[in-house]
């Protein structure tokens, strides 16, 4: 599996907020191939490369966070707060970095991640990884564009109504105006699509494994679409993409910003 370099200020860990951290487990392990490792904190692997984490909690909804690769995890909290945000959890070590876990001048939920050491790689862009980060948006998205555009320095254009995260001429993020569809009660929220070989035969795993089917198969402009919760509740977002087909060919080094 290839491993691409993210750069300050771009989509670079997810964890799952769950109630039952072992039947999460379980279920991503039978749908997406993972190997999650036993503990407190569970980091979910993919040919040995840490993808994701899983973190016991009783007090919120069950719920992915999406988090934001930091160089001083200290400087970007007190940053959220000037910007109009919240620290939610302050900064604390685990297993590979340093995380805080913070919320946005519309109420949706984001983290910070500095990890140990100097590296900064991340598995992406095939099945078994997060492929897109996207944020849904129910109140003023220029406001809200406005404060993770000043958080991360993101170059953010308007794609016809969707709002593009760029770095150096390609798009890492996106930012959807949802205020027509979901009520402006609703806060905004993050969520990482998730890459399958295969929606269809996916489809049927998901039900088999304890979750169940919310939305599609579905074509967009990312591939074809599967919104599922999971057994516990959380709600996962699965694109469809090919199977890398050549790995020799790229380096540890290269960006994920040219997947």
């Amino acid at each position: 599996m290839p491993a691409f370099e993210a750069r300050e200020g771009m989509p670079y860990w997810i964890d799952l907020l769950s109630s039952e951290t072992r039947k999460s487990a379980y279920f991503y392990s039978r749908i997406l191939g993972w190997d999650v490792q036993e503990g407190d904190y569970r980091i979910a692997r993919l040919q040995g490369m840490p993808v994701a984490g899983m973190v016991p909690q009783d007090t919120m909804p069950d719920a992915w966070v999406t988090y934001f690769l930091s160089t001083d995890i200290g400087r970007d909290a007190q940053r959220v707060a000037e910007l109009g945000g919240r620290v939610l959890a302050e900064p604390q070590q685990v297993s590979l970095g340093t995380m805080a876990l913070c919320a946005d001048n519309a109420g949706g939920w984001f983290g910070l991640f500095q990890p140990e050491g100097e590296d900064s790689f991340v598995a992406a862009g095939e099945p078994g990884t997060p492929v897109w980060h996207e944020c849904t948006c129910t109140g003023d998205v220029e406001k809200l564009a406005a404060f993770y555009g000043e958080l991360f320095n993101w170059d953010i254009v308007d794609n016809d109504g969707y709002l593009l995260a760029m770095q150096d001429g390609a798009a890492f993020a996106g930012i959807w105006d949802a205020r027509e569809q979901i009520p402006a009660d609703v806060p905004s929220f993050w969520r990482s699509y998730l890459g399958v070989a295969n929606v269809a035969e996916t489809c049927s795993r998901i039900e088999e494994f304890g979750g169940e089917i919310l939305r599609g198969p579905e074509n967009s402009p990312f591939g074809l679409l599967l919104t599922a919760v999971d057994p516990t509740g959380a709600v996962v977002t699965l694109c469809e993409v090919d199977e890398p087909v050549d790995e020799d060919t790229l380096d540890e080094g290269d960006s994920i910003l040219h997947l």
